[in-house]
């Protein structure tokens, strides 16, 4: 719901119940509960987000959102890119860094490459040495994600040597976050196929939160940020083992 009103700002309780199939008095009850957290205001028959500072509250719209940080998404997909080998199978997230791996892989790499997002796909399609998996179902254009339980269960029953994952926030203590609750189970499918998990963020992702948690920090063994991240993250990176690898 938090999500839902974050993209559209307000909609009535029948728009929220029609979207999430459920009945308009569960919805009431829930957004009852909501208001007394301070996070949503009712209106006359829907509500609106009423602190947006405790989460992130930018809509987000993928063409908006590639636009920030580009250069250093583009050293960052580099350098993850420069992580894979020949052979392998890996797994790409969905976001606005991954796709930057995607063109920087080499277009002659043998390998097997699964993921949800259409501009990933594309990235591929003309690719001959490369065996792509798409899980398929409903396309949210906003996020440019493919969402269905039987793309879920395609993830859950392949298996790769690596999987590169996005963030929209990361916490110490809350984990990683997204802005999409249709995006957590896919990323939770995908934390749980793989065989090591490298976390590609830019920097301005740590320490916030989105509305949607998918995962603990401590699930990540690698992470590839640019140089603006904060001694206090670098810190916290190490402590808990995670090997960080810094572009600059």
């Amino acid at each position: 719901m938090l999500t839902l009103l974050h993209q559209k700002e307000e909609m009535t309780v029948k728009e929220i119940a029609n979207i999430l199939s459920v009945s308009d008095m569960t919805i009431r009850r829930d957004l009852r509960e909501l208001e007394s957290d301070r996070l949503v205001k009712r209106t006359h028959g829907g509500a609106t987000i009423h602190d947006p500072s405790r989460t992130i509250h930018d809509v987000y719209v993928v063409e908006e959102q590639t636009e920030r940080k580009v250069t250093e998404k583009s050293k960052m997909g580099l350098k993850a890119a420069s992580f894979v080998k020949p052979n392998e199978t890996i797994f790409l997230d969905s976001g606005t860094t991954t796709p930057f791996i995607a063109r920087h892989l080499d277009r002659d790499l043998p390998l097997t490459v699964l993921c949800y997002t259409f501009q990933n796909a594309t990235e591929f399609y003309y690719r001959k040495n490369t065996n792509l998996i798409l899980s398929g179902g409903y396309f949210h254009r906003d996020s440019n994600v493919f969402h269905s339980r039987e793309g879920c269960a395609l993830i859950k029953n392949n298996r790769a040597d690596k999987a590169f994952i996005s963030a929209a926030g990361i916490d110490e203590n809350l984990g990683l976050t997204t802005y999409f609750y249709f995006e957590a189970d896919i990323k939770r499918a995908i934390i749980g196929s793989a065989k090591q998990i490298i976390l590609v963020a830019d920097s301005s992702k740590f320490g916030k939160i989105s509305t949607t948690y998918f995962a603990s920090l401590n699930e990540v063994q690698t992470i590839i940020t640019d140089d603006d991240l904060s001694d206090n993250y670098r810190e916290i990176a190490q402590n808990l083992g995670i090997e960080l690898v810094i572009v600059d």
